[in-house]
């Protein structure tokens, strides 16, 4: 662990992109085992989440890091207004309501709980490891100045936003690119949101809201078929909804932030 952590003052960079690899490498191999269908609990990929997240808890708890770095900072501590901060990336979520095909949901106590506790698990997982851990080793290293923080939001955000490119393996070009620069988007905002805040669970609560209402169908209403690509048109719209209601907020959020990490912390 000591080495892991002069890795971290050292290597910050190297070191973020690594780890955010190794746990895309690993969800790639288990995706390569799924059945097909993939059930509704997928429990090796359920897992395998849970036991990446422990990984980067106790990462955080070995270096004094889980309230500093949002995990376990009380609610007392939180940005007074930290609701409202995340309203812009809340209304990211709501626009997914109009894709719903509300006449065909079908409630049962297994589709409802394997809804929840996936959504869940991929925005606590994601949250942890690119905002928790490795935004804050890369602020904790740059973030002296407020130009600091910004590139550590954006270096953090590019490295989520081409974790995605496995998708490679079992979706079209155009739609993996797509993603790749959502995420990359929606990383500037959930930054920002944390930097502001002062806490990671807004970030995941709203992210694993996206998540939900995105999933609604491959969850709650049986026999929905493959994905359809809203095409080039579609995605440069959602693009612009995406930088408007995340980036921008996001950027903002840490424009007007007094400092919060700190080169102090230890």
């Amino acid at each position: 662990m000591n080495t892991l952590k002069q890795y971290m003052e050292e290597c910050p960079a190297t070191l973020t992109i690594t780890m955010t690899f190794l746990s895309v490498a690993l969800l790639f191999l288990a995706k390569i085992f799924e059945p097909d269908p993939v059930p509704l609990f997928n429990l090796p990929r359920l897992f395998l989440l849970a036991g990446i997240s422990a990984a980067v808890f106790k990462i955080l708890k070995h270096c004094n890091w889980t309230e500093s770095a949002g995990l376990t900072k009380p609610l007392s501590s939180w940005h007074p207004r930290w609701f409202l901060a995340t309203i812009p990336l809340q209304l990211i979520a709501f626009l997914s309501f109009t894709s719903v095909n509300w006449t065909e949901i079908q409630f049962s106590t297994h589709a409802v709980s394997a809804w929840i506790l996936s959504n869940f698990a991929t925005g606590f997982f994601e949250e942890v490891l690119m905002r928790g851990l490795c935004f804050y080793i890369l602020v904790k290293a740059w973030g002296a100045t407020k130009k600091g923080v910004f590139l550590a939001a954006i270096f953090q955000a590019v490295i989520f936003g081409l974790a995605h490119l496995g998708n490679l393996y079992n979706m079209p070009a155009l739609d993996v690119f797509a993603q790749v620069v959502f995420a990359t988007l929606i990383g500037v905002g959930f930054a920002g949101l944390v930097y502001l805040t002062k806490s990671l669970w807004p970030a995941i609560i709203v992210h694993s809201l996206i998540n939900a209402i995105g999933t609604i169908n491959d969850y709650l209403v049986p026999g929905t078929g493959e994905f359809q690509s809203p095409g080039l048109a579609g995605y440069i719209v959602i693009i612009v909804i995406f930088f408007v209601l995340s980036t921008i907020p996001g950027l903002l959020y840490i424009k007007s932030s007094k400092p919060y990490f700190s080169q102090a912390h230890d």
